[in-house]
């Protein structure tokens, strides 16, 4: 804080740095009334549930999907499943579908055109039941899932929910029920009146940060979102994950690299205040100069200054594209 009042505001706050190196961490004992909920006798019996899956190029895992939700002791009413292939005149390879026998309607599409947030806003765009699910295609996921998560969420009153999403190799560090700062894309449940009014911004496809604006669109029409620590979501992070295809984007021509991503920055202008903004390019100026080549801390502040502002250029582009 004092290094950014004096940098961008050309303020010297000597005395209130000095008076914060007598003060012990804050800590604070309450308890959010969300931990105090016991959620486990709700009736979930009238409250219906969508499940939606965009998937490309991992039919084994996605079948393991498909059996942890046939078992669910609260099944869902429709399974929505969005299957990429950018290759022309390919064909579906999910013959389980049709060969398997499910105890839930499988709506499958099958389309050419790549991209998970395009996938996902055509699948969120079938569902009619009370309650969506955004699921991924590389999770697994114990048969109580779908049956907890909708008790708490009716006991809380709550529409937005993200559950704890770990890989094989992580340890979980929140173990209570908290306001949780982002949104997860392949872990969250959602009341789906929200649907009629947000869904996934084209203008991050392709890039990083689409499931944090998604987020963001359910918190500035009031609503929260609550993290659960269990039951938890495991993520594989199945091999061919993560962006499967290699568009060629407009920056790409760029000499200068933009830094951070052009989406990723679309992301902070859309949403962050300008004290923000700038305590993250400080941030980002200190964790990013131990990974780049140029160690003179002069050239390395010229070059990032430029970045930066190639960055902000094509966040900009982008705002204009999309009419954000």
């Amino acid at each position: 804080m004092f290094f950014n009042l004096l940098v961008y505001e050309r303020k010297i706050t000597f005395g209130s740095w000095l008076k914060t190196i007598f003060i012990k961490k804050k800590t604070f004992s309450k308890t959010l009334v969300f931990n105090t909920i016991d959620s486990n006798t709700v009736d979930t019996s009238q409250a219906s549930i969508d499940v939606i899956i965009p998937t490309i190029g991992r039919k084994k895992y996605l079948y393991d999907v498909l059996k942890d939700l046939s078992v669910q002791t609260h099944l869902p009413k429709n399974v929505i499943i969005v299957e990429q292939n950018p290759t022309q005149g390919s064909q579906s390879e999910l013959d389980f579908i049709n060969n398997g026998t499910w105890p839930f309607v499988i709506k499958h599409f099958f389309i050419h055109q790549a991209g998970a947030c395009n996938a996902r806003n055509m699948a969120l765009a079938q569902v009619t039941s009370d309650w969506v699910f955004l699921n991924d295609d590389d999770n697994r996921f114990p048969n109580d899932l779908l049956e907890r998560v909708l008790q708490f969420g009716l006991a809380s009153n709550q529409v937005a929910l993200t559950t704890s999403y770990l890989q094989p190799h992580e340890k979980q560090k929140d173990k209570k029920v908290i306001q949780w700062p982002t949104f997860g894309a392949g872990n969250s449940f959602l009341r789906s009146f929200l649907l009629k009014e947000i869904k996934f911004n084209m203008s991050y496809e392709f890039g990083y940060a689409e499931d944090g604006d998604f987020g963001m669109q359910i918190r500035n029409r009031g609503y929260d979102v609550i993290y659960l620590p269990e039951p938890a979501i495991l993520h594989l992070k199945a091999p061919m994950g993560g962006f499967r295809t290699k568009p060629k984007l407009d920056w790409h021509e760029e000499q200068i690299a933009p830094k951070p991503s052009p989406t990723v920055m679309l992301f902070a202008l859309l949403h962050k205040t300008e004290q923000q903004l700038l305590g993250y390019k400080t941030t980002l100026f200190f964790k990013y100069y131990r990974l780049q080549s140029i160690k003179n801390p002069l050239a390395y502040y010229k070059m990032f200054q430029k970045q930066w502002a190639v960055s902000v250029k094509w966040a900009n582009k982008l705002k204009e594209r999309y009419e954000l």
